[in-house]
């Protein structure tokens, strides 16, 4: 995914007023779920199963509560964690020409959290969407789609081609090897280590740092920048390389350095 740098700055505060809405929304609807003593006492359920027949691809929307998506099982596995007070929300899962859909829905007027821990093929595609919770992915090699309004997203032992993107939250990653990677925030920092050289490597904030390890040795055609703030770069540099880096922020820091 492109970003248009001089767009961004245009419209930084706009983007800063919607992120500081959405973080609002998000402690708001957490207060919901957890703190509202007078809505009665929470109540937890938990339900596994598994998934059969041919999945090339995973799709989970998830509203309030955590995703995390491991690979190496031969199938597919899922386990919801479900938090609720009165009514105990309907999750749901369907497989449609190959493709395993994960969703889940509150009753109206009533809050509650369901929470994604899932097992798959390391070869799926995944695509994740949530609006308030942590992404963990792990052990992937296909491709690997995610996106939080707010939450954090963790990255581990990933080498497919990656499309990140955050509203309010950090994307951190080790030993990603992925070829193929974009990487964005609104609202948060960037801190990802990668253990093959990529071919093309994108990472930008609108309000954050921007931390990138990646092997040393190798020549980067490295386009960084900081437009309030301070880049650093000391990996090598070579504007011939088929190894792009483009790494910005609106305000923060850039760094690029070899990965220990």
């Amino acid at each position: 995914m492109s970003w248009s740098r001089g767009a961004v700055a245009g419209r930084t505060a706009m983007k800063l007023a919607a992120v500081m809405l959405t973080a609002g929304l998000a402690v708001f609807a957490l207060a919901g779920c957890y703190v509202n003593v007078n809505a009665g006492a929470l109540q937890h359920r938990t339900r596994s199963y598994s998934v059969t027949g041919p999945v090339q691809t995973l799709v989970v929307d998830a509203h309030v509560g955590g995703v995390r998506v491991t690979g190496g099982s031969a199938k597919i596995s899922v386990t919801e964690h479900i938090s609720y007070r009165h009514t105990v929300p309907v999750t749901t899962h369907q497989v449609a020409a190959g493709t395993l859909t994960l969703d889940s829905n509150c009753p109206a007027a009533e809050t509650c959290a369901v929470a994604y821990d899932i097992t798959v093929p390391r070869p799926v595609t995944v695509r994740v969407s949530d609006s308030v919770g942590a992404i963990r992915l792990s052990s992937l090699s296909g491709p690997v789609t995610a996106h939080t309004d707010a939450g954090d997203i963790d990255l581990a032992s990933v080498s497919g081609p990656i499309n990140i993107t955050g509203q309010a939250g950090s994307i951190l990653g080790q030993n990603v090897s992925s070829t193929q990677a974009g990487l964005h925030v609104t609202a948060g920092t960037i801190d990802v280590t990668f253990s093959a050289a990529p071919a093309t490597l994108t990472a930008t904030a609108t309000a954050g740092s921007v931390t990138l390890r990646v092997p040393g040795g190798v020549p980067y055609a490295v386009d960084a920048s900081a437009s309030v703030g301070s880049t650093q770069v000391s990996v090598i540099r070579s504007d011939a390389s088929p190894h792009a880096i483009t790494a910005w922020t609106t305000t923060g820091s850039v760094t690029i350095e070899p990965a220990p």
